[in-house]
Parts: structure tokens; C-alpha cells; sequence
């Protein structure tokens, strides 16, 4: 009996719980037989798209065309939201390592913007269609409600992009060693990663807009063995779904064996 197997037997009793929609994925990274509900549901994608985007910027790195060093210009007006430079009006630069650091562990949206901004969306585009994704898009800046065009994914694309990282298909070694490490450092921790035990490890993003809670997120022990994705949108009460996502958290970790 493997992996989804046995995280098919947990979840059955938590799925009637969900106060909204649910997309999930999740597999084994060894064994790779994948449990899919709802999984190509398209939806708003909130801050899970940050991961694409932090692949994309050192995908950059990777090529010579920046480095993690280089600084990046912070326009005068912010996107407000998550995260603190919107408070920080003396800052008007910041190395794009520290712009993806602010983008992942505190969801900063300004930093996404200006990591946006510098690699450009039709590299995030070519990011996504060469990771296999086949409903996310990045069509504007976070925040942004007036411009045109949309930011959706789903969750078997959320899965795949986690899954391209830490398998070492999306970036080089010390690139995947680098976003592993800034995933692993995300301080909104209510979800995916809340009722894991001390020796399990989550590198995990959050998402989080009206009506939509989600997370998704590489878990594990000393190096990542599974990977998953909860899209919960369609909400008729916030609260209570961030527990019934991490119960599925624990589920994935327990279902590891």
C-alpha cells in the first residue's frame, strides 16, 4: 500500500469539513503516483504565485542576465497588502536577494512587483509552460486590480512548479539549495505546516485574498519527500479552514510512512 493510498484513507473523513471549494494534489517524490481532487480547478492564485516568480528571477541568475547581488530600484508607490516596504519610503533600492527573501517569508507583494518588473511576465510566462503548467498565469502586478488580465493557477500546477524545485528540474543546485532554503524560512506558518510534528520539515507559500485561503508546500524530514498543493476558494467562513488544511498537512507527513 503506498503513498496515496494511504493519504486517500486519511483525508476521506476531512474533505466534508471544508467551508469552500477545494483543489488538491499531492504525491510521494519517489513514488510519484499522484492523489488529485479538483486539481485543474482554476482559481485565483494569490501569493502562491511568489514561487513561480522567485523561480523565474534565478532562473535569470542562472543565465548571467542578474545576480542575487544585483540592486533593484523600488518605485515611489507601493502595492499595499502583505509585507513592509510599503512602510519603509526611505528604501528606495534593494538587492534582488532580499527582494525575493521579503517576497516568500513575509509575502511582501512591493518586493514582488519589483521582482516582477525586472524579469518581466513573459519570462514568468516561459517560466510556467517549461514547469508543465497549464492554467497558471501572471498577468499583472500584484495589487493591481485595474490593469488588465488575470493571476490564476491550480493546484496540480502548484504541485508541479514545488515539485520541478525539489527534484532539481527547475534550477541548478545551488539555486534549488537557495529557494529551498528561503521556503523553508516562511514565517505564515497556520496552515500546511501547523500540525506537523518537530521532526517533520515544511517549505511552504501561502495565499491568502477574499474568499480564497491557500497553501502549498514541499513536506518532509532532513530533505522534501512529498509534495502539495490546497486551493480553497469560494469561502463561507475563513476561520475554520486553516485547521482543516492542516490537518491535511499532517495527513501528507503521515502518509510518508
Amino acid at each position: 500500500m503506498g503513498f496515496a493510498h494511504r493519504l486517500e484513507h486519511a483525508i476521506a473523513p476531512l474533505w466534508a469539513e471544508f467551508p469552500g471549494r477545494v483543489g488538491f494534489a499531492a504525491w510521494d517524490l519517489d513514488e510519484r503516483e499522484a492523489l488529485l481532487r479538483g486539481a485543474r480547478r482554476e482559481v485565483r492564485a494569490a501569493s502562491t504565485i511568489k514561487v513561480l516568480v522567485m523561480i523565474t528571477a534565478l532562473r535569470a541568475v542562472r543565465d548571467g542576465d542578474l545576480d542575487l547581488g544585483s540592486e533593484i530600484p523600488l518605485p515611489a508607490q507601493r502595492a499595499g497588502g502583505a509585507g513592509v516596504l510599503r512602510e519603509l519610503s526611505g528604501v528606495d533600492r534593494m538587492t534582488l536577494g532580499d527582494l525575493i527573501t521579503l517576497m516568500i517569508v513575509i509575502s511582501d507583494n512591493a518586493a514582488t512587483n519589483a521582482v516582477i518588473d525586472t524579469v518581466g511576465l513573459p519570462a514568468i510566462a516561459g517560466c510556467a509552460a517549461d514547469l508543465g503548467c497549464t492554467a497558471t498565469k501572471v498577468e499583472r502586478r500584484l495589487m493591481d486590480v485595474r490593469a488588465p488580465g488575470r493571476n490564476t493557477t491550480c493546484a496540480l500546477d502548484q504541485a508541479l512548479i514545488l515539485d520541478r524545485l525539489a527534484t532539481g528540474r527547475a534550477l541548478p543546485a545551488g539555486l534549488t539549495a537557495h529557494a529551498l532554503d528561503v521556503l523553508s524560512r516562511q514565517q505564515i506558518r497556520d496552515r500546511l505546516p501547523a500540525k506537523l510534528p518537530g521532526e517533520a520539515r515544511c517549505w511552504n507559500k501561502t495565499g491568502e485574498i477574499s474568499g480564497s485561503r491557500h497553501d502549498v508546500a514541499l513536506i518532509g524530514d532532513e530533505r522534501p519527500r512529498a509534495v502539495v498543493a490546497v486551493l480553497v476558494d469560494e469561502l463561507t467562513g475563513a476561520e475554520p479552514v486553516r485547521d482543516r488544511i492542516a490537518a491535511l498537512g499532517l495527513a501528507v507527513f503521515r502518509a510518508l510512512g
